[in-house]
């Protein structure tokens, strides 16, 4: 079911899939953590939501291509573009950790009081391993060195601030490798000549470091760093889909679940039609971007034969099984090295790079060079976090008028159909056709006619399937605004950009906590979607947080 390049009917229809949007918000209210926004469906086509192909497990590409997908900027409703992680790659690779010039004298001249143990460090590493790592543009290689003893000889990684106040370095350096035991003496003895700029060296050494690493693993995913194996064997950065398919295909199956639009329509010219939506003021749409509609060997029997100015015609449409489906971006695990999508770097660093002069009096994550990017709704630095889908609809045809006889002689001769709506092929000749059934009030000379689509598209069950796309869940994860959590890099080493708790409040004034630490952002939001569910008429009061610490109602 190919779905067209061109997108101009989903944006010349933008009341319709508004309208859509809209019945899926008041649906799924009651799971919903923040409201749906318009979609218009390109290229990418509709959801196909069988993310796990059956016939291997694995991830399906087609999946994948479509969640990992960034917002085209300054669109209403919003359109899928290119691969988001190009332009994580282009705007997390342009921040760096740096040190206010304060502060930078204060570790100068420590490292100066330094300079034997540091020299002491770098031969005994030479010593191991016969060569000094290569600097980087943000790392010398005493900061490479350092980085990699705290955060690949220990499990769980640790902080050079708490190598330098441990007891036990054996115990908490617990994966060093036998040619580095000579080296743990000589680095204590470094950090002990740091004194009390340990702080300072850590702040430098362990950010750039995680910096490095979050940046290897979205450019070179691969196993061991939680790179996501696909269905065609090719290996990407990490995205997850935290709604379980057979929940999906449940939901789909749940055909009490329907958003019904009603329109009207009426010719207004040899090429368009006037459509009304739920009666409101209509819009002016060209006839094979709206609806079509082929019987009996003519592709354009509505244009030609239903939507004529002798007729009253009146469409519904019901797309059943509507379903909330959640997921995202894997984020980085500082602890563990896995994954890739951290944020708050990009954010703390637009707040810091705002001012070039007073950056200079500012120790934290700033852009070097500025990438030049803009990351709210203007764009391009956004993505989805899930999506409301449907079947394929049922449509209702309501024909009033002196033509209603021949129409219902065209349907006693044929019980099939072919159909597209808004450009995108509802069923076809090469796959299967609607069905069709009618009902005749000769009394008012009108005749109502069904069309019900295939059974392969009413919760199908191979990785093909597809689901119609009624709203979406919009992200733009490195926004700054006043309800973003920055975290602190204390918060940051002692326990990683996640895991966390998940909390929100509900229009009851209460607060709600998760049981346990959540791994990411898509968990977090299925997790709030789960407590909605489970407290029937209550719904988000604002948007949900995180917290290291638990408080409120803790659920289940």
């Amino acid at each position: 079911m190919k779905n067209p390049e061109n997108v101009a009917p989903f944006v010349e229809a933008s009341q319709i899939i508004t309208e859509l949007k809209d019945r899926a918000n008041d649906i799924l209210s009651s799971v919903l953590s923040t409201d749906l926004s318009a979609i218009t469906i390109n290229g990418k086509g509709n959801f196909p939501y069988y993310w796990q192909d059956p016939s291997n497990l694995k991830f399906n590409k087609k999946t994948y291509d479509w969640i990992s997908s960034n917002l085209r900027a300054n669109t209403e409703p919003v359109q899928l573009d290119q691969v988001f992680t190009n332009y994580f790659i282009d705007a997390f690779s342009k921040v760096n950790y740096s040190l206010s010039v304060e502060d930078t004298a204060v570790l100068n001249d420590a490292h100066t009081r330094a300079t034997d143990q540091q020299m002491a460090l770098l031969n005994a590493w030479v010593a191991a391993y016969n060569t000094l790592p290569p600097a980087t543009d943000t790392m010398q290689p005493i900061d490479i060195i350092m980085d990699k003893i705290a955060t690949e000889w220990a499990n769980p990684a640790t902080t050079l601030y708490q190598i330098q106040k441990s007891d036990n370095l054996d115990a908490l350096l617990n994966k060093t490798p036998a040619s580095g035991k000579p080296i743990i003496p000589v680095l204590a003895s470094y950090l002990d000549a740091l004194g009390a700029t340990i702080s300072l060296q850590n702040n430098v050494t362990m950010n750039n470091g995680y910096l490095s690493k979050a940046l290897k693993n979205v450019q070179n995913p691969k196993k061991e760093n939680g790179g996501l194996l696909l269905n065609d064997d090719s290996i990407l950065p990490a995205f997850e889909v935290t709604t379980p398919l057979d929940q999906i295909l449940n939901g789909l199956k749940n055909t009490s679940q329907t958003a019904q639009i009603d329109m009207e329509v009426s010719r207004e010219s040899d090429s368009r039609f006037r459509v009304s939506v739920e009666g409101k003021t209509g819009f002016s749409i060209p006839i094979f971007d709206f609806f079509t509609l082929g019987i009996g060997g003519n592709a354009n029997y509505f244009s030609e034969n239903i939507a004529t100015s002798k007729n009253s015609i009146k469409i519904s449409m019901m797309f059943t099984g509507v379903t909330l489906v959640n997921f995202g971006p894997k984020d980085f695990n500082i602890a563990g090295n896995m994954y890739w999508a951290w944020f708050d770097p990009i954010r703390k660093a637009q707040i810091n790079s705002r001012d070039k002069e007073e950056e200079k009096h500012i120790s934290g994550y700033k852009f070097s060079p500025d990438p030049g990017m803009k990351f709210g709704p203007e764009g391009p630095f956004g993505l989805l976090n899930g999506v409301a889908i449907s079947n394929y609809p049922t449509v209702e045809i309501t024909v009033t008028g002196e033509d209603y006889k021949s129409i219902q002689k065209t349907f006693e001769q044929s019980s099939s159909a072919t159909l597209s709506f808004l450009g995108i092929p509802l069923a076809s000749v090469k796959e299967s056709t609607y069905s069709s059934s009618f009902s005749v009030d000769q009394s008012k000379s009108t005749i109502k006619i069904t069309l019900s689509p295939p059974p392969s598209l009413v919760a199908g069950n191979n990785r093909d399937s597809i689901a119609w796309v009624l709203g979406a869940i919009v992200d733009y994860p490195a926004e700054v605004s006043d309800d973003v959590e920055l975290l602190n890099n204390e918060e940051l080493v002692a326990k990683g950009a996640y895991p966390n708790y998940q909390l929100y409040k509900d229009n009851f004034g209460t607060t709600y906590c998760s049981v346990k630490k959540v791994k990411s952002h898509a968990v977090g939001a299925t997790w709030v979607s789960e407590c909605l569910a489970a407290h029937p008429g209550t719904s988000p009061a604002g948007k949900p947080w995180t917290s290291p610490k638990q408080s409120g109602v803790i659920w289940p």
